[in-house]
């Protein structure tokens, strides 16, 4: 029986190997990368190295334009009147803050930024915007959005 050591996923049942290929180079932000690319998806690394050879000429510039990692829960009030009295509570700054406060206090890494409020009858939809540091953060803020 094959055994899967320090993984990180649950009831693992296997390991299954995939195809590892790599385009490029791609210029990108004045440094010429090459692409790994794993998958079984026929053709995929020969088109991307083709996008690649198409960009080579004058590259390609990026910038980010926005950071943060977002959940959104659903909160289901007994009335619409409580919802919208939620929905006004963390619409105040002071409000904000100490959810920031709150929130910040149960992640080492994630920093709420921001959270977006919408009202649909006694529903309400928060979506919670955080940094999550060098990490992507989807499990962390899911546990965060939770707490």
């Amino acid at each position: 029986m094959l055994q899967v050591q320090g993984v990180c996923c649950e009831n693992v049942i296997g390991y299954v190997p995939v195809p590892v290929g790599v385009a490029g180079p791609l210029h990108l932000d004045g440094e010429k990368l090459f692409i790994p690319l794993a998958t079984t998806e026929g053709c995929l690394v020969a088109s991307t190295n083709r996008g690649c050879s198409a960009l080579l000429e004058g590259g390609v510039s990026s910038q980010v334009v926005a950071d943060g990692m977002t959940r959104g829960p659903v909160v289901q009030f007994p009335s619409a009147a409580k919802a919208s009295q939620a929905m006004k509570w963390l619409q105040q700054e002071e409000n904000l803050e100490k959810m920031k406060t709150v929130f910040n206090m149960s992640s080492r890494f994630a920093r709420l930024q921001t959270i977006q409020v919408r009202i649909a009858g006694r529903l309400l939809f928060l979506r919670f915007v955080a940094s999550t540091g060098d990490a992507m953060g989807m499990n962390m803020l899911s546990k965060v959005s939770q707490t």
